[in-house]
């Protein structure tokens, strides 16, 4: 970036030219404050073409009907849905622009302020030491503020989110036979084929001979123009007779619950789609972008950051479930809006489209339509929103029943103990971490290469001799980076705000002293028989010194909103009224590699079974190779470790850990850059 300013700085830039930044630029004028004004328009297209129709809903003399008159072509009093009786909406008109009437208007106001346009395509917005800087094909530009309404980005959407298309294709036509009424509209008419999603036709008659025709898709595959063309003859001169095209009118508007990426760059102001000016679940805009335009006008003056569109989170929710419900079951949109439109008056249903109902009024409305879609919509998204709970609350209720087993039936609990811990351990544990050699290239289909085990091998050799010679360095150094993979392993999961390193060191510190001291009489019997010092501790002492780092633990899921965080907490806060052994496998197996074995199946592209089976020989290997220890220290060939196998085996999670964590911390680093 430029350490000095290289070109002039200009007070206001827009990024598009489309009808959000040309309603920004009117509301702007209405206010005075274009004059004087430094201004640059930039956008790829001249915008001399009618390519765009926009409708709202809305009285005459209120805004933006009364601000926007001189822009609107048409408007209607009366509407019909499905060509059933035609009803009235006053005290609401229909309003009709044509994208070519803001386009004029918008050259009216380029021309009447010496605004400076530029034909090119932006190619990134970044932040600047004096402003903003844009950069373009062409050159590059510096603005106090910029106002980006290009085409919005979405993240990749959830389980419980949806992407699709409304995409649209219409004939402005001239016909023989005179209509009956001109001053009523057919909003949505389903007397079309289907073909497997929602489609429907609008009629917006002009004149009594000069209408808009147009198909409309709800749906995942682009309406083409081939199937459009097919569709609208064979409509067309069924219900209309003999035609002639005059125009023809193409477009596609996103229809998506997913997440629209923003700049967050201070002095960038998003307009349009960019900003969440689109209805998801209808595709209207106009009067959401007039609205946002007011705002943003109304905050420059008073000197803040205007914000982007806040839509009210039930409409949210109704939105998403429509929206699964027209991606998962698509022969159900026609029943769903013959239902909306039918059983309740259009004046209301306009009134819930533009979110300006009461919840009461929402559920009169929404009880009008077929439930059984949206169950399963519903389902769906509760499925998808809690999902990540399930395993901290099947681990909750695991904790429970094994604490009761060990207070009721002590002898049971044993043999139930070993074999959670061993089976646990054989299929998914040691299984997480078997296939480092797939995270290494990224591919699920790479062979097992020789060189790839030597190096993994030296590496948990070295370690192995390391605690040999220095047991204390040996162990510190352990406590570090299980603590360190430990807690980047959650916090990834969990998709905790600010993640940082010193965030995943510090969660993993805290879930070690939680189980370490919980358990200090076992923690004592393996620091003794490695000869470090033993934590100084009565066992009630250490208890309530883990029950205190499980409060804080507790507070800090609470700062961060997460519900997961406190299911964890009481989970942990169980394991410390059982024996160490289960405890560490309920942390390890049932919350650590289980979100371990889930983010490696999502970065593989592979299911559970496939991963497994891959597996099997690291994990077989690895169990052959504790045999092989824990013989050595029942012989007493290896007499440092006093034949305790629990202390055998802390040793060895210690040496198969060292190279599988250096692996995973790889996998996590490249996504975070």
């Amino acid at each position: 970036m430029p350490s000095q300013i290289e070109f002039p700085i200009t007070d206001y830039l827009f990024a598009g030219a489309g009808a959000s930044a040309t309603l920004l630029l009117m509301s702007m004028e209405r206010q005075g404050m274009l004059k004087g004004k430094n201004i640059i328009i930039v956008d790829p297209d001249s915008k001399t073409v009618n390519d765009k129709t926009y409708c709202f809903w809305g009285e005459n003399d209120k805004w933006p009907a009364l601000q926007c008159q001189h822009l609107i072509s048409r408007q209607w009093d009366k509407i019909s849905v499905n060509q059933q009786k035609a009803e009235s909406l006053k005290p609401l008109n229909y309003f009709h622009l044509s994208s070519i009437d803001l386009y004029i208007e918008l050259q009216r106001i380029i021309q009447t302020y010496k605004i400076n346009r530029i034909h090119s395509s932006v190619i990134s917005i970044e932040k600047y030491q004096s402003g903003v800087l844009v950069k373009t094909e062409n050159e590059d530009w510096c603005s106090k503020i910029v106002f980006d309404s290009r085409p919005p980005k979405y993240l990749p959407p959830q389980k419980n989110e949806v992407h699709l298309l409304q995409s649209f294709f219409g004939f402005v036509i001239e016909t023989d036979l005179a209509l009956n009424d001109s001053d009523c509209i057919d909003l949505m008419d389903f007397d079309v084929e289907q073909r497997g999603w929602s489609q429907f036709v609008y009629v917006i008659p002009f004149t009594n001979n000069k209408l808009l025709v147009e198909l409309t898709r709800f749906g995942e595959a682009y309406l083409t123009q081939a199937e459009a063309e097919t569709l609208l003859h064979q409509y067309i001169s069924r219900r209309f007779g003999r035609f002639k095209i005059v125009e023809t009118e193409i477009g596609c508007i996103p229809m998506s619950s997913a997440k629209i990426i923003h700049h967050n760059v201070p002095g960038v102001v998003a307009l349009g789609g960019r900003a969440g000016a689109v209805k998801p679940s209808t595709g209207y805009a106009f009067k959401n972008m007039f609205e946002h335009a007011e705002l943003i006008t109304n905050c420059l003056q008073k000197g803040i950051q205007p914000n982007d569109i806040k839509r009210p989170s039930r409409f949210q929710f109704y939105d998403r479930l429509l929206l699964l419900v027209l991606a998962k079951q698509p022969a159900q949109g026609k029943p769903i809006f013959k239902a909306l439109f039918k059983k309740n008056k259009t004046i209301y249903v306009l009134f819930f489209l533009e979110e300006k109902t009461s919840i009461i009024q929402d559920l009169r409305i929404l009880l009008t339509l077929p439930i059984m879609p949206f169950l399963k919509a519903w389902k769906m998204d509760i499925v998808a929103k809690f999902r990540h709970l399930f395993m901290p609350i099947f681990l909750l209720f695991l904790a429970s029943s094994m604490l009761i087993l060990y207070k009721s039936a002590p002898n049971i609990f044993y043999w139930a103990e070993y074999m959670f811990f061993f089976i646990g351990l054989f299929c998914i544990g040691i299984p997480h971490g078997a296939v480092d050699y797939l995270t290494e290239t990224g591919n699920f289909h790479s062979k097992i290469n020789f060189k790839f085990i030597l190096r993994y091998l030296s590496k948990s050799i070295c370690y192995f001799i390391f605690w040999l010679l220095l047991p204390k360095a040996a162990f510190l150094l352990f406590i570090i980076y299980s603590a360190w993979h430990f807690g980047q392993c959650d916090i990834n999961e969990w998709k905790l705000r600010f993640r940082s390193p010193l965030k995943n060191l510090s969660w993993g510190v805290l879930l070690l002293a939680i189980i370490l001291f919980g358990h200090v009489i076992e923690t004592n019997i393996i620091l003794g028989n490695l000869n470090i010092p033993i934590i100084k501790l009565t066992d009630a002492e250490g208890k309530i010194t883990s029950l205190l780092f499980i409060c804080f633990a507790i507070l800090w899921g609470l700062w961060e909103r997460k519900a997961v965080i406190l299911i964890s907490c009481f989970m942990l806060a169980l394991s410390i009224q059982l024996p160490l052994i289960t405890s560490f496998a309920l942390y390890f197996i049932g919350q650590h590699s289980i979100n371990g074995w889930s983010y490696l199946k999502q970065k593989l592209h592979t299911d559970d079974l496939p991963l497994f089976m891959k597996a099997i020989p690291f994990t077989l290997g690895a169990f052959i190779l504790f045999g092989v220890m824990l013989y050595f220290v029942q012989t007493g060939l290896l007499n440092e470790f006093n034949k305790h196998w629990q202390t055998a085996f802390f040793i060895f999670i210690s040496c198969i850990s060292f190279p599988h964590i250096i692996a995973m911390h790889k996998l996590y680093k490249t996504e975070t850059n």
